[in-house]
């Protein structure tokens, strides 16, 4: 059973829009060291701030689509199994997730990139989609 440690629970409330996504960064990177009490190296760090990046990115340009709106960030870390919890919510628009697949190299495109990003740095992603309430889960094993 997951073990939460209230304590280490981090709340963020944002703007929807993309020159407020810098002010996560900073935040996602000093997390590993304040509510573990070490450091995970810049490599972890650095991938889980990408891939929150990245869905914040998508929640401003779809969920939102230049409407205002908040998104809600929750850092959260368990102990039994170890692990970060990165929870996004938004009230935008929802969608269907699609089968994600590889993009191809050689072929341009204009979408896709990010959510095959977000899949391969992190360790499991959930996605539930309801009316006014969309909530992201972004696990990395630790």
């Amino acid at each position: 059973m997951e073990q939460i440690n209230k304590s280490d629970v981090v709340r963020l409330e944002i703007p929807a829009a993309y020159n407020y996504l810098n002010l996560l960064g900073s935040c996602v990177r000093a997390y590993f060291d304040i509510a573990d009490g070490k450091s995970q190296g810049s490599g972890v760090a650095y991938n889980v701030e990408l891939a929150v990046h990245e869905a914040c990115t998508n929640i401003v340009e779809h969920a939102y689509a230049g409407l205002p709106g908040r998104i809600v960030i929750i850092l959260s870390l368990t102990r039994d199994p170890r692990r970060l919890v990165v929870e996004l919510q938004d009230s935008g628009r929802s969608f269907q997730l699609p089968e994600i697949t590889q993009p191809d190299i050689q072929e341009p495109q204009v979408n896709g990139y990010g959510l095959f990003l977000i899949y391969q740095l992190m360790d499991e992603i959930k996605y539930q989609p309801q009316m006014g309430d969309n909530r992201w889960y972004l696990i990395k094993n630790l």
